[in-house]
């Protein structure tokens, strides 16, 4: 969790991997990466043409073993050719990739399967953004290559203010208000979990996968988190003393002077923060276990979330998201010394990303979002908080992107907004941010928490703000869809999503979301998805197709937002400056998230809050 002022700044990727040798490579090795445009890469994941899946030359691998070695080459090619593959492999996939990088100039790497047939390549070194890109279009070059991308460090997507925090979760009730109503009492943004619970209160909800910084132990969540995996695997940022293993658990992913100090390579790029404890935030709003008096209530009374271990110091990378969005689907996932992992026992349908980074979405990304979707997975991504334009993978084909929106139903402050977006739904609009802060926004999400600096301490309670925890709110939407009709489709879920949106508010006071007026704004469905998320209207969607019944959306009155509240904050000008003008504000991403050290003045308000929040909720249990 750590803002600078209190929202999320984008401190863009650092791919992960190493260090090139060969001519080429003009960093010296063991040097801090000067990164272009703020990127850099820990390595490149790299796809071959025709390559066979890691399954299918593991199978050619054993066979080639099982027959012996004087066999093993040819055997490997007729099953390739048999399984059109389409060319021999000329002793196996290992072989092609030394001469496409041996052609390249580069002779010593270290390759590990990743993605359903793809290698991550490590050079040894943190390549500057200047290296990695020319390194790849040298691989592109060779018709032999059928795409190459970095392997960047993608950033925590969350944001969160310094002041108290409190336990009220409007976010659940139903919507209402109007203007006449008292600010506090306005919710004509709130998805309406309240209002579904009526038609399904998820007793058979499907796995929402979270993949984000592991999970601590919080009573509210007893019973309610199935067996996952840690995917994190670089030692160093891992923080708990080894790379993959079954275990999900959150050590903490603080960042100190200490580590800086003692590494100054490895953590140069990364932001001083305290553990964020965001996994185990994002758990408690999908699956706080509800009913039971006492804390908080999640989106299902029977939730249950997957936790899959991506992130650890300093953000997570592409290759192990990539890798643990195939496990959490129960699709196979290869391992660095041969074979592969464990098969994932429990499945998810949901798949929900809060880290990200500006770049545009990559053919790694795209293609694992595609192929989860052909087993009936759907990915939820938060937009982003930088005021800007959706980040990936939130900005993918087939991914639902989540935009945060005020309780009231306009963007909030930090929000992203684009065309690639899906739907809208609250994320908290702190009252310390932007000129309108003051006059509309809102007290944020409540969700569980951790009271530890950096390693695990007391279970506790905090109040949050963010895109990222946007988009748990709609994966506990989805999987209540998917308890009333598990036979729903990816493409199905979207459709739903969509059909069953309320439009968005309008005003005459606030302006459209433009890169001209990037703050609080009013969304369309160019800026901001289909609308603001119902999760009462897409379960009776879901139901609707479950009884082969047609379903037509409901029909929404217009709410417009006028009152004495807006017009007092329109009467000083615009939320935030316009975007790219020298005065634009760019928030800093929470839990390691990008950009602009924080300040331990901020740390120790942050604690502070986090700490009168917990006490405030045992009080009240």
């Amino acid at each position: 969790m750590m803002l600078g002022r209190g929202l999320l700044r984008a401190v863009l990727l650092v791919a992960l991997g190493g260090a090139a040798s060969g001519a080429s490579t003009a960093a010296a090795a063991g040097s801090a990466p000067q990164a272009v445009d703020g990127r850099a890469a820990y390595g490149l994941i790299v796809k071959l043409k025709n390559a066979p899946t890691h399954e299918r030359a593991q199978a050619l691998s054993n066979d080639g073993a099982a027959l012996g070695t004087d066999r093993a080459q040819a055997l490997t090619h007729d099953r390739a050719q048999a399984l059109g593959a389409g060319r021999a492999v000329d002793g196996g996939e290992a072989v092609r990739l030394s001469r496409v990088l041996g052609q390249a100039g580069f002779t010593k790497f270290r390759a590990r399967p990743v993605g359903r047939s793809a290698q991550h390549l490590d050079f040894g070194r943190v390549l500057s953004g200047e290296d990695a890109a020319r390194i790849a279009a040298q691989l592109r070059s060779d018709p032999d290559v059928e795409w190459v991308v970095a392997n960047e460090r993608e950033q925590l997507l969350q944001a969160q203010p310094n002041d108290p925090y409190y336990a009220d979760q409007w976010w659940l009730r139903a919507p209402g208000g109007s203007n006449a109503n008292a600010l506090a009492a306005r919710l004509r943004g709130v998805p309406g979990f309240a209002a579904a619970w009526a038609r399904e209160t998820g007793r058979a909800s499907a796995v929402v996968a979270i993949l984000d910084t592991g999970v601590t132990a919080h009573p509210e969540l007893a019973g309610r988190v199935l067996p996952g995996y840690d995917f994190v695997s670089t030692v160093e940022y891992a923080n708990d003393g080894d790379g993959r293993d079954a275990d999900p658990s959150d050590p903490g992913d603080w960042v100190s002077a200490a580590d800086k100090s003692a590494a100054p390579t490895t953590f140069d790029t990364c932001e001083l923060q305290s553990s964020s404890w965001h996994g185990t935030q994002l758990a408690g709003i999908v699956a706080a276990v509800t009913g039971n008096g006492s804390g908080i209530a999640s989106t299902s009374w029977d939730g249950r979330v997957l936790p899959v271990r991506v992130a650890g110091k300093c953000g997570a990378e592409v290759a192990d998201i990539i890798d643990g969005m195939r496990w959490a689907a129960g699709l196979a996932v290869a391992k660095s010394d041969g074979g592969f992992l464990p098969m994932n026992p429990n499945p998810a349908r949901i798949v929900s990303i809060s880290f990200g980074s500006s770049a545009a979405c990559n053919v790694a990304y795209q293609s694992t979002i595609d192929e989860l979707a052909a087993h009936g997975v759907v990915v939820v991504a938060a937009a982003g908080n930088q005021h800007a334009a959706p980040m990936r993978p939130a900005n993918c084909k087939g991914a639902i992107g989540v935009a945060a929106l005020n309780r009231d139903g306009f963007k909030a402050t930090y929000s992203n907004f684009g065309a690639e977006l899906v739907i809208a739904t609250v994320g908290g609009d702190p009252d310390d941010e932007g000129a309108w802060g003051a006059a509309l926004g809102d007290d944020g999400i409540v969700t569980l928490n951790n009271e530890g600096r950096t390693t695990p301490g007391a279970a506790g309670y905090a109040r949050a703000f963010g895109s990222s925890y946007s988009a748990p709110i709609v994966a506990g939407a989805i999987s209540l869809m998917l308890s009333a009709n598990p036979d729903l489709s990816a493409a199905q879920i979207v459709a739903g999503l969509r059909q069953s949106a309320r439009p968005h508010v309008t005003s005459p006071k606030m302006a459209a979301c433009s890169a001209d007026n990037p703050g609080r704004c009013v969304c369309t469905t160019k800026t901001c998805g289909a609308g603001l998320l119902d999760v009462a209207e897409a379960v009776r969607y879901a139901q609707a197709l479950r009884d082969r019944a047609l379903f037509a959306p409901k029909r929404w009155p217009t709410e417009v937002i006028d009152n004495a509240e807006v017009n007092a904050a329109a009467a000083l000008g615009a939320d935030l400056p316009p975007n790219g003008s020298d005065d634009s504000v760019a928030f800093a991403d929470s839990g390691g998230g990008g950009g602009g050290a924080l300040g331990p003045f901020w740390l120790l308000g942050l604690a502070l809050s986090v700490v009168a929040v917990a006490r405030a909720m045992r009080s009240r249990a």
